[in-house]
């Protein structure tokens, strides 16, 4: 239990330092794009991974720990050797609490982190708890579940660039409240789900959610951030994002736990319910938002 809080400690470290280094180094109006070819790179490897994973897990689960250290090591030493720190980030003073929880203090921002926070929930049904209801109640073995993940991370590979160009149209809090629909259908199918092709086309289904959702609600955080402090701002978005994701997996298994027995579907379809309101709630922040905020002015200057 140590060892796995402090992994997700220091390995959180990335998302926020990421994002915060795409925000500087793109424009507001590219920067939709660019977060989409972080999700491809990063998707690439999840087509890829669940599968071996799977396969390592039949084998040896210390031989699967070990090969994911090995390519976190990997990681590291390209990051030193090849990515230049952001100049801009220079610009802000050392780390606070005080200061890293000012965006709360921004109605906008904090709102915007409450969204992440309830949508967060929501997607982050997809790893433990959807391996477990695909083997309990999908009638799906281990290395099943593995090819079932790898359709999500084809899926992001295949059609995240293209599905960011259409969206790139619309306001931002538009294709995030899209997202949502997704997601709210996507569980919901997924909870009256049986077999590998019937689970494989509700995970289509949330996949395509998560394509359109994640590159324009990480722009939308950027865009809402001021200049000076955009590595704060986004670090506590992301800190929001994380108490979603830490939270998800936990109501999740509650869930399973204590009401699939009554009815299976219970569950996913109170996942899909609060991606729901996190749809809601983007069109609703939505009409508080300048077309620049919403990305729209520079995406059709760029």
């Amino acid at each position: 239990m140590a060892l796995h809080v402090g992994g997700a400690v220091t390995g959180n470290l990335y998302g926020p330092a990421v994002r915060s280094w795409i925000a500087f180094e793109h424009p507001a109006g590219g920067r939709v794009h660019a977060y989409a070819k972080l999700r491809v790179a990063q998707n690439a490897a999840w087509a890829v991974g669940p599968a071996v994973g799977g396969f390592m897990a039949g084998y040896s689960y210390p031989l699967m720990f070990a090969a994911t250290a090995a390519s976190s090591a990997a990681c590291l030493a390209f990051l030193y050797a090849f990515v230049p720190a952001a100049p801009a980030a220079r610009s802000e003073t050392g780390f606070a609490w005080a200061g890293s929880l000012a965006a709360a203090r921004d109605p906008r921002f904090l709102e915007l982190g409450l969204l992440s926070l309830a949508l967060a929930c929501s997607m982050s049904q997809l790893v433990a708890p959807m391996s477990v209801h695909a083997t309990a109640h999908g009638g799906l073995t281990e290395t099943e579940v593995g090819f079932l993940f790898a359709v999500n991370g084809a899926i992001v590979v295949l059609f995240q660039k293209s599905a960011t160009r259409a969206v790139a149209r619309y306001a931002l809090t538009r294709a995030a409240a899209l997202g949502c629909v997704f997601y709210l259908a996507g569980w919901s199918w997924i909870g009256f789900a049986r077999g590998w092709w019937a689970l494989a086309a509700g995970m289509a289904v949330v996949t395509a959610g998560e394509i359109v959702v994640s590159p324009s609600l990480e722009a939308l955080a950027a865009n809402l951030a001021p200049d000076a402090r955009k590595g704060r701002y986004l670090g506590f978005h992301g800190l929001a994002q994380s108490f979603g994701q830490a939270l998800g997996p936990l109501l999740g298994g509650l869930g399973l736990q204590h009401f699939t027995g009554r009815w299976t579907p219970a569950p996913w379809l109170a996942a899909g319910a609060l991606a729901g309101l996190a749809g809601w709630g983007f069109s609703r922040l939505g009409r508080r938002l300048d077309d620049a905020e919403q990305g729209l002015v520079l995406q059709e200057a760029a």
